[in-house]
């Protein structure tokens, strides 16, 4: 059967043809300024749109809902060939992409892709020397090698200190030898770690019986023939909650031996002679300062990840919402209401918008000021204070990541059983996005290293010192008696007052304030009580008030770049549209968010209930519009419910058909036979069966029935 969408329903058309262009035409802003001001800039957007078009005219599986029925083998094959295939062109004419196309790369990804963008090459660019650059980056960016991250290990994760992989220098061949001693040490988890022709190894270097700590090295996994080399042992971990398209696996080493020159050698080296060499002194603290820099590039990438991600999951959603009618709000119940009209709907949506949004925002602000250190790095500048930045980049990839995987968790709740379809995107789309949630730092252990930096500012504070950036708001507690409440102001009478952003702006000060106050105040209590515990043992003791006090922290950053990001905006129309979504992510962190005690009452959260209504009514009208502004193509969605044209009955209908369990060729499936033997054969082949026959015949009372069959009536 054809399908031809239109504007009425029929049997070849679910008749939602018209609703996207409404909810497009009542958008209160102009398209491509906002998305300009989303991206950065002008050129920004150019880049994007160029980087998203060369999958624009993806065929076969990749392109539709086939892409979800496909084995794992051929997911991964498919996900490669077609990532070397797109990039092939540009890798012939030299072109090397910049970290911020990278992560649009990302973005733009139909499939699994290849990972080894991410942590393989941050690292060889973060820790390679000028020589070691040489060899391997131009073929790292252009693909003429694969790399994995081998950094995890069967019993070790977020504790690298502990990895307990070994390279050893062995004197007499002037080599290393990397080995994995143990069960617990064989490396797993990594990403194309099967696809990879080679691995950044993290391993305990070994001179002369000394170890000097963990360092990175460069092996090469396989030949010419892609045969694995010797010693090395290389495998799929199995099937996992999501991204079948990705091999991730585990890597076991028998006394592997490597070139010295394989030993990652930026900031030290080891002489032919055992040496260990430190470069610039002792590493000076610019050279950490490089050291840092590396590890925030990959945790921003993966904050910048869960803004594509949860963009992906409310566009696909509030489209759906714009064009899936439910229920009846009128008497006459003559007409369906489209559900993002439920006010439910619309905050649970909107609220998940907003987030993407102000996540976006800040890891535009973030990449900015290390771009702005790179190049200090690059012209042999003296590089200032990077720890805050440092410990921000931290929390952000903890709670950034965590809230997006709760967050496109409940978009695809809100698109209710259309969201059970892998054909929606967004069913995928969850499953595929979790493990980034824990993957290089746990949302807590990445929240507790931001808590660390909080809580030494504060001690900071009170020695006398000048703190600056965000954490400047904590130089307060170096007064004992400082009442964080202070720092709210007056609160306004009206709901529409709490859409004022420096007025939401103190009031996250506020408890940023009063949540380090107490993590910190929590630390000093439990110290002074156990003074012969060690510090980490009194940080593990108050992990909740300093996890809190972390997110406290980052929910502050990212309202801050967000308001500042509005403030900068000239275009009238896309400035109030940012006020107002920016608002609502403040209100939505008052009513959702914890560590408000002491700050806010009931009457406080009651008038926060009724902003968040006027937001609401704001941005209904601007809904479609604003995640319209993310530009994602239909092939990268994959979505028969978040089409662009909102053709979603027809697409779901057309999935529907190409599973694979209906390519019959009008034979009964294989698995249909299986039940036969149990059937009532006699019963079926009267076609209306007895209740058929008996439109020709007496009706059989039901005494009959039962006396006709015995067992059934001994039953009742």
């Amino acid at each position: 059967m054809q399908l031809s969408p239109s504007n009425t329903k029929s049997r070849t058309s679910g008749g939602t043809a018209h609703l996207l262009p409404e909810e497009r035409s009542r958008c209160s802003f102009d398209h491509d300024t906002m998305v300009n001001i989303l991206d950065g800039s002008k050129k920004v957007t150019t880049k994007r749109r160029w980087i998203y078009g060369s999958v624009e005219d993806v065929e076969g599986p990749l392109s539709d809902s086939r892409k979800y029925d496909m084995d794992r083998s051929e997911a991964i094959g498919s996900a490669l060939e077609h990532f070397m295939s797109v990039h092939q062109d540009h890798f012939d004419r030299g072109y090397i992409p910049e970290d911020f196309e990278i992560q649009l790369m990302q973005n733009a990804a139909v499939a699994g892709g290849y990972p080894g963008y991410g942590l393989f090459l941050s690292t060889v660019v973060g820790q390679a020397s000028g020589q070691q650059l040489g060899w391997w980056l131009l073929r790292s960016m252009q693909c003429q090698i694969t790399g994995c991250y081998a950094q995890t290990e069967l019993g070790h994760g977020s504790n690298v200190r502990g990895l307990e992989t070994t390279a050893t220098f062995d004197r007499a061949s002037k080599a290393f030898i990397l080995h994995s001693p143990t069960l617990t040490s064989i490396k797993f988890w990594p990403s194309s770690m099967v696809s990879a022709t080679h691995a950044v190894v993290y391993a305990q270097l070994e001179i002369e019986e000394k170890n000097y700590g963990v360092h990175v090295f460069m092996c090469q996994l396989r030949d010419e023939n892609l045969e694995l080399l010797p010693g090395i042992e290389v495998g799929d971990i199995g099937s996992k909650l999501g991204e079948p398209s990705i091999d991730i696996g585990y890597l076991r080493m028998t006394k592997v031996k490597i070139p010295l020159n394989c030993m990652m050698a930026k900031r030290q080296h080891v002489s032919e002679d055992g040496d260990y060499v430190k470069h610039g002194g002792e590493g000076g603290a610019d050279s950490k300062k490089l050291a840092y820099l590396t590890m925030m590039n990959a945790r921003v990438t993966l904050a910048g990840g869960a803004a594509g991600a949860l963009s992906k999951a409310a566009t696909i959603a509030i489209r759906y919402a714009a064009v899936r009618k439910q229920g009846f709000l009128d008497a006459k119940e003559e007409e369906e209401t489209i559900i993002l009209d439920y006010r439910f709907t619309q905050y649970r949506l909107l609220k998940q918008l907003c987030f993407a949004l102000a996540n976006k925002l800040a890891c535009n602000t973030m990449q900015t000021k290390m771009g702005d250190f790179k190049e200090l790095a690059s012209s042999d500048q003296p590089i200032p204070d990077i720890s805050e930045l440092h410990a921000t980049a931290a929390g952000m990839k903890g709670y950034c990541c965590e809230r997006t995987a709760v967050g496109i968790e409940d978009c695809r709740k809100a698109c209710g059983g259309a969201g059970y379809l892998m054909s929606s995107g967004i069913a995928s789309l969850e499953v595929d996005y979790k493990w980034r949630a824990t993957a290089e730092g746990d949302t807590v252990v990445m929240l507790l290293e931001t808590a660390k930096f909080l809580v030494k500012s504060v001690a900071q504070a009170q020695s006398g010192e000048e703190l600056v950036g965000l954490a400047s708001c904590l130089s307060v507690l170096a007064r004992p008696d400082f009442d964080p409440g202070s720092l709210v102001g007056p609160k306004p009478l009206e709901p529409h007052g709490w859409l004022d952003l420096q007025f939401l702006s103190n009031l996250f000060e506020a408890r940023t304030v009063s949540a380090v106050d107490s993590a910190t105040k929590a630390m000093v209590a439990r110290e002074a009580s156990h003074p012969m515990e060690p510090k980490r043992a009194a940080m593990a003791a108050c992990t909740l008030q300093l996890m809190r006090a972390g997110e406290c922290h980052v929910s502050f950053f990212l309202l801050s770049c967000f308001k500042q990001h509005v403030e900068a905006v000239a275009d009238p129309a896309c400035k109030a549209a940012l006020t107002t979504a920016c608002a609502l992510y403040g209100l939505t962190e008052i009513l959702d968010g914890s560590m408000w005690s002491g700050l806010l009452d009931g009457a406080d959260q009651a008038a926060a209930q009724a902003a968040v209504s006027l937001a609401l009514d704001v941005l209904r009208p601007d809904a479609v519009g604003l995640v319209d502004c993310f530009e994602f193509p239909d092939v990268v969605l994959n979505s028969t419910i978040g089409r662009a044209d909102g053709n979603v009955y027809e697409a779901t209908f057309e999935a529907a058909q190409k599973s694979p369990l209906n390519q019959t060729g009008g034979k009964i499936p294989g698995w249909l036979e299986r039940i036969k033997p149990f059937l009532d054969l006699d019963y079926l082949e009267m076609r209306d069966g007895e209740e058929g026959a008996a439109n020709l015949s007496a009706t059989p009372t039901v005494t009959d029935t039962l006396t006709a069959n015995p067992a059934v009536a001994s039953k009742l």
